[in-house]
């Protein structure tokens, strides 16, 4: 057996290579729209040919390759009945095989993250007949379990069985891969390893620790994170006919650039912060494309059906944003802004600017300006690990939703642990209409607690 995990870092989802090098064959399971040449290039490197494409369940963090790599292979797509996919696919049900050779996948469905969801048990029958390892999706992960957002209770219910009745009885050894990992929004506190055991998360996944099946529902819906707000429109996507090729964006004048923000597109400043707040359009969003989670942070702040507008430093960025935004089904990219600020400088159109301060800075305003408000856009657990007394916690996912807890008047010093999540929710809340003056803090937590400034927990 050939086993290959794929990471994409930048959105924490995985994807498997499974192939049997005697029959020349291999299937890829939860492909990202983003990677379908890496697949590909893959299993020609190792001499196998795609014949299946295998979905775990119906994302809703990412826009699924599978059509585009069905294409490009001619290879059948496999789905879970109840996902009700409306392209041409093959639904599997509990306890069907699936072969690749002398490899041997066993469907598990294990409902409850979504009613499709399922788990293939995995064996390499030339090694023995006993399984080797699970493909859990977004069921089991290391260190959690799914998110049941769509079904609430009934949903946590079915989860719970499925994790006890049909993974947890297997054996201690067998190897556990998730369709996810750390940064992933799929889950609430996943590890950032890549794999684990039916036996270490028995013992050591918290979200397993728990008494009984009551117990297992209030705390997986205690505390649940704010669901993106494209979650919905991306899982339709992905049960949809999907288009097979990415939008080709051309070069545009400055000039070209105001009338498509004038008729409501989107400038996206994929730019660094600091360059970004030097001189940026106004009200675009800024997310840097080198930070983590690009284009999952796009897809909180830009409507899914909006035209976009790209403002890079250079043309590699422009061609890795557009790969990863069509991941989260942002499509609408129109162009570039050709040459960059310096062509909406010259055109003499009007430009804003968010000025960054130093952590020392920081730390003589809170002195010296009494009516500066403090703004910590970093997640729950960051907060409670440490954060600047007197300081307002508006994580970055909810800024928008609770805007009105920021007084309206007052300048705002904004900062997250590096500086680059702090800037796109200034730019965001900009986007809004909220008022400033804004302030982002370069360096943020990391650069505050390195130099010895005090932090409250």
């Amino acid at each position: 057996m050939i086993f290959q995990q794929l990471i994409n870092d930048e959105a924490g989802c995985l994807s498997y290579l499974i192939g049997c090098a005697r029959a020349g064959a291999a299937m890829i399971v939860d492909p990202g729209r983003d990677r379908v040449s890496d697949y590909i290039s893959l299993a020609r490197r190792k001499g196998l040919t795609i014949t299946h494409i295998v979905e775990t369940h119906l994302h809703a963090d990412h826009v699924s390759g599978n059509q585009a790599l069905a294409a490009q292979t001619g290879a059948t797509i496999c789905m879970h009945a109840a996902a009700e996919a409306r392209f041409r696919h093959l639904p599997v049900e509990h306890d069907n095989e699936l072969r690749v050779g002398s490899v041997s996948l066993q469907v598990i469905h294990t409902p409850g993250h979504t009613p499709d969801s399922i788990s293939l048990l995995v064996t390499d029958e030339s090694r023995g007949p006993e399984p080797w390892f699970i493909l859990t999706g977004d069921t089991l992960f290391v260190g959690d379990v799914g998110r049941p957002d769509f079904g609430g209770e009934t949903a946590a219910a079915d989860l719970y069985r499925s994790l006890t009745e049909r993974l947890l009885v297997l054996d201690d050894s067998v190897e556990v891969y998730p369709a996810h990992g750390a940064g992933s929004a799929c889950g609430r506190a996943m590890s950032s390893k890549a794999g684990s055991t039916i036996g270490f998360e028995r013992r050591f996944n918290p979200a397993l620790r728990v008494r009984d099946a009551e117990e297992f529902v209030r705390n997986l819906l205690a505390g649940l994170p704010p669901q993106p707000p494209n979650f919905k429109t991306i899982i339709e996507r992905n049960r949809s006919v999907a288009p097979l090729t990415l939008p080709e964006p051309r070069a545009l004048s400055a000039y070209d650039v105001r009338e498509l923000i004038a008729d409501g597109a989107v400038a996206l400043d994929i730019r660094a912060p600091a360059e970004y707040g030097e001189g940026h359009i106004p009200r675009a969003v800024n997310v840097w494309i080198e930070s983590p989670q690009f284009a999952e942070r796009c897809g909180w702040f830009i409507p899914q059906d909006a035209a976009i507008v790209l403002v890079a430093p250079g043309p590699t960025e422009i061609s890795r944003a557009v790969g990863g935004l069509s991941r989260v089904g942002l499509d609408g990219v129109r162009g570039y802004l050709q040459r960059g600020m310096t062509d909406w400088r010259s055109a003499g159109l009007p430009a804003e600017s968010v000025p960054q301060i130093t952590v020392h800075d920081l730390a003589t305003w809170r002195e010296e300006q009494p009516d500066l408000v403090v703004v910590d856009v970093r997640e729950p657990f960051e907060w409670d690990e440490g954060h600047i007394a007197g300081a307002v916690h508006l994580p970055m996912r909810a800024a928008l939703a609770r805007l009105a807890e920021l007084p309206a008047d007052r300048p705002k010093a904004v900062l997250c642990a590096a500086g680059s999540r702090s800037s796109t929710v200034i730019s965001a809340l900009r986007r809004s209409g909220a008022r400033g003056p804004w302030y982002n803090v370069s360096g943020g937590m990391t650069a505050w607690q390195k130099v010895g400034y005090g932090v409250v927990r």
